[in-house]
């Protein structure tokens, strides 16, 4: 193997050393883990982060995520609600989306989160 050969086998190793660094435990690069949801206060994954696992059961959103969920990644199948008016949407594990408050998608809307089927919440009443 010449000098140049090996160079470029040096520097291909060492960039994916490197991306491999960068992305390790990283939402946007390898999800939410089963049984978790990641939400995000801003697009493409950033910003502040709420963890919900789905051993929480029903769970009303933090205050700074209520009808700002900007983006997620979600590890498990879990319903978003909106409880006043019930309006729901089904999450499938492995599903994401960078913008999910863009227009009118329902992270502007949602305040709720449960684990499985939609068909199985129960809203608190006000």
């Amino acid at each position: 193997m010449n000098i140049k050969n090996t160079l470029v086998l040096l520097i291909s190793t060492f960039l994916v050393i490197m991306s491999c660094s960068i992305c390790y435990g990283s939402p946007n690069c390898v999800g939410a883990p089963s049984g978790q949801v990641y939400i995000f206060s801003s697009w493409d994954f950033q910003g502040d982060r709420y963890v919900y696992n789905i051993s929480q059961g029903f769970t009303i959103l933090p205050d700074s995520f209520i009808h700002n969920v900007q983006s997620f990644t979600s590890g498990s199948d879990v319903c978003f609600a909106r409880c006043n008016p019930l309006e729901t949407y089904q999450i499938s594990a492995g599903q994401s989306h960078r913008n999910y408050a863009a227009l009118q998608n329902f992270g502007q809307r949602m305040d709720s989160i449960i684990p499985g089927n939609c068909s199985k919440i129960v809203c608190p009443s006000n």
